[in-house]
């Protein structure tokens, strides 16, 4: 075991900060450019593989739920077996999961694969926030925070333009291998240049901590994935959904009588994270619901390709990008609070105007809405999770990185299966009330009878002219439903970003505890 020297992260004994920094943004980027890209060349991969669609979803489902359980224990890990090794690790089993995806023959090799993928993915981000929030003392953490943000900003929008061209001019698996030149320069160039800081674990494993953890992240972000599918009433997602809920309450319970936890709860103790943490989950509901809804309007009512909807969603990402090194920098100068104000005050007011979409909806309209969301989102966003991240002691930056993770990605499904099942229920209401008000004597009514006509004027016979003519306006319907839904699911995201503003008004910037981390930091230094 290695002995902990104290906290260090007086930047000007590190070799090369500006290069970690880019190493730890390519292997990050990598990972959660995955989650995405993956989504467009499911149908092509389900053809290829020959699967069928209920199993092909596995090559999503199985990412994710490796993520789910892995993220929460990564603190763990970093403190066992240090930043640099575990980082490394999962940069090489990354690239490997993505050789061998490439390369995959049928689906369940492809599942496993990507489960193998998975186990590196999990663990980029949390352990790349870790070596930072180390390597960066608090003072410059805004802006470093606010370049290491575009990563995680960027790459879910990028993923679906990038997935759809090369899908659609290339092959599905060149997704997977445009990952193996990246992180084999990563991999060589971390192996040399990245610093490692002292670390330490005491204790034995926690092997309770261990199980509960894994069981009930794993179970309770299943639930949520089939909640879309299956209904909240579901027999099946209520037991997953069950088991989670009730392995995290006996995980709480156990880790509170452990000496050396797994998960140490004493994290959560800080006001300023926790309101962090709060705050984080409003703005990861926020950005999801757009990610989510906006490509399914796109492709659905308004018929784009992939590629032209991925396009579509591209200047909002680069929009992203600019915006976040500058929030970062503002944040070193003002603090979070009119950050977040700001940027929360700008998603509402956006949010809002997704509250109005139609059929026909102008494009540039969508588009400028879209990318002042996205503006707001990267305003608030990173200011938000470094204030909190910076009120967390030296010792438990791990586990407070680990936590800010699961928060999110646990608040992105939540928010995800909640806004989903409303938009469905909505859209269900609208579509019923639609269709009664199809009478012989309403608007509706007569547009029916008249392509009925129509139809029978082409040579059609009169009965599949009305079975037609009522397959048109059936079609009509759902169309109107499902936008009317949307427009609902987004008022709902609206209401809670509204609330956000309000939470924030509470978020205090914590100077003692920041100062006194200086303070820390400087007398280890000149031990």
């Amino acid at each position: 075991m290695e002995q902990s020297a104290g906290p260090v992260y007086e930047i000007d004994r590190i070799k090369s900060p500006g290069l970690q920094m880019t190493i730890l943004i390519l292997g990050v980027f990598m990972a959660i450019l995955d989650t995405s890209v993956v989504n467009v060349a499911i149908p092509k991969m389900e053809t290829a593989l020959n699967a069928s669609i209920d199993r092909i979803q596995w090559v999503v489902t199985g990412y994710m739920l490796v993520l789910g359980m892995l993220v929460p224990i990564s603190g763990w890990l970093t403190d066992k077996f240090g930043g640099k090794k575990l980082f490394l690790f999962a940069l090489t089993t990354f690239t490997i999961g993505s050789a061998l995806c490439g390369i995959a023959w049928n689906l369940e090799s492809i599942i496993i694969f990507r489960i193998i993928q998975a186990i590196g993915g999990a663990l980029m981000q949390p352990v790349a926030m870790t070596m930072i929030f180390r390597i960066y003392p608090p003072e410059r953490r805004g802006t470093v925070m606010g370049v290491f943000g575009i990563a995680m900003m960027a790459a879910p929008a990028f993923g679906p333009a990038l997935s759809g061209y090369l899908v659609e001019y290339w092959s599905w698996r060149y997704i997977f291998y445009l990952n193996v030149p990246i992180g084999i320069v990563a991999i060589i160039l971390g192996a040399l240049m990245m610093h490692e800081f002292p670390y330490e674990s005491k204790g034995k494993f926690d092997i309770l901590g261990f199980f509960f953890s894994v069981v009930g992240f794993g179970c309770l972000l299943y639930g949520f994935n089939e909640v879309p599918s299956n209904g909240w009433s579901s027999g099946w997602v209520e037991s997953f959904l069950t088991i989670g809920v009730l392995c995290l309450i006996i995980l709480v319970i156990v880790e509170l009588k452990v000496k050396h936890p797994m998960i140490q709860l004493r994290v959560f103790k800080n006001y300023q994270f926790n309101m962090s943490l709060l705050l984080i989950s409003v703005v990861s509901i926020s950005m999801f619901v757009g990610i989510f809804f906006l490509p399914l309007y796109l492709q659905d009512i308004r018929g784009f390709s992939a590629v032209r909807t991925g396009l579509f969603m591209t200047p909002a990402a680069l929009a992203s990008a600019v915006i976040m090194p500058i929030s970062g920098r503002l944040f070193d100068k003002i603090g979070a609070r009119p950050l977040g104000i700001a940027g929360l005050v700008v998603v509402t007011v956006a949010t809002l105007g997704f509250t109005n979409l139609g059929v026909d909806t102008s494009a540039n309209t969508i588009q400028w809405l879209y990318i002042l969301r996205s503006a707001g989102v990267s305003m608030a966003m990173m200011p938000l999770m470094t204030a909190g991240m910076n009120s967390v002691p030296f010792e438990l930056t791990s586990q407070g990185t680990a936590m800010n993770n699961t928060v999110r990605q646990v608040a992105a499904s939540l928010g995800t299966a909640l806004l989903t099942t409303y938009m469905t229920t909505q859209a269900k209401i609208t579509a019923a009330q639609m269709s009664w008000q199809v009478t012989p004597t309403s608007q509706s009514g007569q547009f029916l009878l008249k392509m009925q006509h129509l139809m029978q004027a082409s040579g059609m016979g009169v009965s599949r002219a009305k079975q037609a003519a009522l397959t048109m306006m059936n079609g009509f319907i759902q169309q109107k439903a499902f936008v009317s839904g949307m427009n609902d699911s987004f008022m709902v995201a609206s209401f809670l970003t509204a609330f956000g503003v309000i939470m924030v008004f509470f978020y205090r910037r914590n100077k003692h505890r920041e100062e006194a981390t200086l303070e820390k930091t400087q007398e280890a230094v000149q031990d």
